[in-house]
Parts: C-alpha cells; sequence; structure tokens
C-alpha cells in the first residue's frame, strides 16, 4: 500500500486529496493518513518531504534543496517551450476551463510538468484543477480572449467531442 500511496503522489506532481488517493488505492482515507509519516521518513533522504495541507498531500523538495530548485527553476523558464508544453498551451487555450486530467487524457501521456511550467511562467492560472489561459498569454498572442484564436470554434468543438468520444469508450 505504502508503494502505491507514493506512486500516486509521484504521477500526480502535485497536491492531491487524501480521499482520491485512498479511492484510487481503494483503501480508507484513515489508512492513508496513516502511512504519511513513513512516506515523509523514506522521502527525506532523497531530499523530498510530505508537504500536508489540510485533506490535500504532496512531495516537495525540502528546503536544504532550495539552491538546486531555484537553478532548475532559472533553466527551466530561459529557455523555449518544449513541444509538449506548446501542445498543453494549446489544449488549454482551445478548451479554455479543460482539467488536468482533460490534458493528460486527450495527450495520452502525464502532463504535470507541462502544465506545471506553464503555470510558473506565467503562462495558464490554474483555480483547483481548471485551467485557464492567462491575461499574460492573451497579450503574448496579441488578442484580448479566446474567442479570437483562428478557427476558435470549430477547434473547441472538435475537441470536446473527441474528448467526450473517448471518454464513453
Amino acid at each position: 500500500m505504502l508503494q502505491n500511496v507514493v506512486t500516486i503522489l509521484f504521477l500526480t506532481g502535485e497536491s492531491v486529496t487524501l480521499q482520491y488517493i485512498a479511492d484510487t488505492c481503494e483503501t480508507t482515507v484513515d489508512e492513508v493518513s496513516a502511512l504519511l509519516p513513513a512516506i515523509d521518513e523514506l522521502l527525506k533522504p532523497l531530499g523530498l518531504q510530505l508537504l500536508i495541507n489540510k485533506k490535500e498531500v504532496a512531495i516537495v523538495t525540502m528546503q536544504t534543496q532550495a539552491t538546486l530548485v531555484e537553478k532548475f527553476w532559472k533553466d527551466e523558464l530561459k529557455g523555449d517551450l518544449t513541444p509538449a508544453a506548446l501542445q498543453v498551451l494549446t489544449l488549454v487555450a482551445y478548451l479554455n476551463g479543460c482539467t488536468r486530467q482533460d490534458i493528460s487524457f486527450i495527450r495520452g501521456v502525464q502532463s504535470s510538468q507541462s502544465i506545471r511550467t506553464l503555470t510558473v511562467r506565467g503562462l495558464i492560472d490554474r483555480n483547483g484543477e481548471i485551467c485557464t489561459l492567462s491575461s499574460k498569454a492573451l497579450q503574448y498572442l496579441g488578442i484580448t480572449k479566446v474567442e479570437e484564436l483562428p478557427e476558435y470554434e470549430t477547434i473547441k468543438k472538435e475537441m470536446l467531442e473527441k474528448l467526450a468520444l473517448a471518454r464513453a469508450e
């Protein structure tokens, strides 16, 4: 069970509710909560720790890794966007109000890192699980609202139809 909880936390790459972990691992919130101290102890030698905020938990870096984390994000923010990040940005722009799960489902791969990069760069806004294009991204694109994107209505409709069909299967 311990490995399952760590795997879920690793795969999501962000805070998740204890209830989500319990449901995914087919156990109870109490059982997941009981494992958290042991998981935190296992992570510490790796420079990681658990961040527990109310009923949510995430794997984060320890304060002792701050210099390395700062260097990583500085380098990450300097370069061009990767093809994966551009795909995610496009999906967020045209679906405007999609979730991380929607994005990962459509792309067929886990997209948390690209979402995190775009969020840190200020290109997407996140309200809980909902991702939207930021004002900064709209400025870069030279538009004032997502509806001004090329063929917005047509592309959005096609994406939503494909997402609905794929979920139905």
